[in-house]
C-alpha cells in the first residue's frame, strides 16, 4: 500500500503539468484560430505566427510542416505551441500569473521582444547592471522569475508597463 501511494505521489504531478499545458494551448487554440492583422510579421493562426512555425521547422524539419502558416492546421498549431511550452520550461514556472503573462506575451510578441522583455524585468526587479543577459526559457531566466517573492507579482506586472508591453 505504501508503495502504491508512494507511485501516485510522483504522478499527480506529471498529469497536473501535463493538463496545465493542455489547457494553455487548448485556450491558444480556441482564442486565436483566425489571423489577427494583415501584417505578415504578425499574422498568427491558431496562435502560431511565421516566426514560431518558422522555428518548429527548423528545429523538426522531419515533419515536413507548411511553410506558411496560412497553410497550418490546429493539430499542427497543437503540436508547435506543445513545442514552445516544453523548450521554454513553461510547465517550470513557480507562480501562475507570472507564466500565464509570460506565456501570453510569448504568443503575441517575437521571441526577440519577448527575450528583451523578460531580461529588462528582471534587470529593474533585481536591479542588475545593464549588461544582465539570460537567454529566455533558460534555468536562469525561468529561476530568477521563480525567485520573485510572491507579495511582488505586481511588481512584474508594473516592471513590464514600464518597458512598454
Amino acid at each position: 500500500m505504501k508503495k502504491l501511494a508512494f507511485v501516485l505521489l510522483l504522478i499527480i504531478p506529471m498529469v497536473a503539468v501535463a493538463d496545465r499545458r493542455s489547457d494553455f494551448v487548448n485556450k491558444i487554440l480556441e482564442y486565436e484560430n483566425t489571423q489577427t492583422d494583415n501584417n505578415t510579421a504578425r499574422i498568427n493562426t491558431y496562435g502560431v505566427n511565421q516566426e514560431k512555425l518558422d522555428m518548429y521547422r527548423a528545429a523538426h524539419p522531419r515533419y515536413n510542416f507548411p511553410e506558411s502558416i496560412k497553410n497550418l492546421n490546429e493539430k499542427q498549431a497543437k503540436q508547435i505551441l506543445s513545442y514552445f511550452w516544453d523548450n521554454y520550461r513553461f510547465s517550470d514556472y513557480k507562480y501562475d500569473e507570472i507564466q500565464e503573462k509570460v506565456w501570453d506575451m510569448m504568443i503575441h510578441m517575437s521571441m526577440s521582444d519577448l527575450e528583451k522583455q523578460i531580461n529588462e524585468c528582471i534587470r529593474k526587479y533585481y536591479k542588475f547592471d545593464a549588461s544582465f543577459y539570460a537567454p529566455f526559457g533558460s534555468v536562469a531566466s525561468v529561476s530568477l522569475l521563480n525567485g520573485m517573492a510572491s507579495k511582488h507579482i505586481p511588481d512584474f506586472y508594473l516592471i513590464l508597463n514600464e518597458v512598454k508591453y
